[in-house]
């Protein structure tokens, strides 16, 4: 090896060289880690819901609702580390209301082939179904169009249900709940019930319905999706990373699972409460 004082000058100027640029790149990761924006935290989440989709009470006692929109946005915030603010909004309000800020997030169902408004992001839930109905299983409708002239059953928040009932030219009953709904099946005031088959399917796996468990092909599919500002990109990040925690097809099958126990204790308790006085 060369000892000389020239080859020993060399490696100090070569070191001191390397020196300045590690520095160099130093600082310059400090100062793009300076300038980098913090990610976004949010204390309140402002969810737009439709109107019908507001959590249900007739003032005495509290059913389950039919949509699931109410309480995804409490679990969304909470994963979110967030409190929740439901906001009612018509369908003509929702998407002027992400644009103007008014709300952070809209709940709301969506037909499977439908657009998406400009400037928004419509982010799945992993909630999706078709409409079907729920009859007692002696019943003599083989299809759709069997419910013509028939008494139809709906809920107030379930505007597809309704509007096929209407369609189909079937005499429509409305209900506040969907235990209400169903209960008129059981008691032989409606032909059919019309609720969503993702909901329908849990509940038709009980003993007790296996009598009413009568059903037709699903139609009509729509989805839960969540929109949001395309504006604003950070929360939409959040959101899809929340959705895809929440949103996982075993959580929806809790969901479905809790909400046709709910229900069906529901129609139980309306079916024996009268005779309890």
């Amino acid at each position: 090896m060369d000892h000389t004082p020239a080859t020993a000058k060399k490696l100090t100027t070569s070191r001191r060289w390397i020196g300045v640029a590690v520095l160099v790149v130093l600082l310059a990761a400090t100062a793009f880690a300076m300038n980098k924006p913090a990610p976004i935290s949010i204390t309140s989440l402002r969810v737009g819901l439709d109107v019908s989709a507001m959590p249900l009470s007739n003032g005495t006692r509290n059913y389950t609702d039919e949509d699931f929109e109410a309480r995804f946005a409490d679990e969304l915030a909470r994963h979110l580390g967030a409190e929740v603010t439901l906001v009612p909004l018509s369908r003509t309000e929702q998407t002027s209301a992400l644009w103007q800020g008014d709300v952070d997030v809209v709940l709301t169902r969506s037909a499977n082939d439908a657009t998406t408004a400009d400037k928004v992001l419509a982010l799945p839930t992993g909630f999706q179904s078709g409409l079907s109905v729920a009859m007692r299983s002696d019943t003599r409708v083989r299809q759709w169009r069997d419910l013509t002239g028939q008494v139809v059953c709906a809920s107030a928040s379930n505007a597809r249900a309704q509007a096929l009932a209407s369609a189909l030219d079937s005499h429509l009953k409305v209900f506040p709940a969907p235990a209400q709904v169903l209960a008129q099946v059981r008691t032989g005031e409606c032909t059919a019930a019309i609720l969503d088959r993702a909901q329908l399917d849990p509940l038709f796996q009980r003993k007790e319905w296996l009598k009413f468990s009568a059903t037709l092909p699903p139609t009509e599919p729509s989805r839960l999706v969540a929109e949001v500002s395309a504006d604003r990109t950070d929360l939409a990040a959040m959101v899809r990373a929340a959705l895809a925690q929440i949103g996982t097809t075993a959580r929806w099958t809790e969901r479905r699972e809790k909400w046709a126990a709910n229900v069906a204790f529901e129609v139980y308790f309306d079916q024996i409460g009268p005779d309890c006085h």
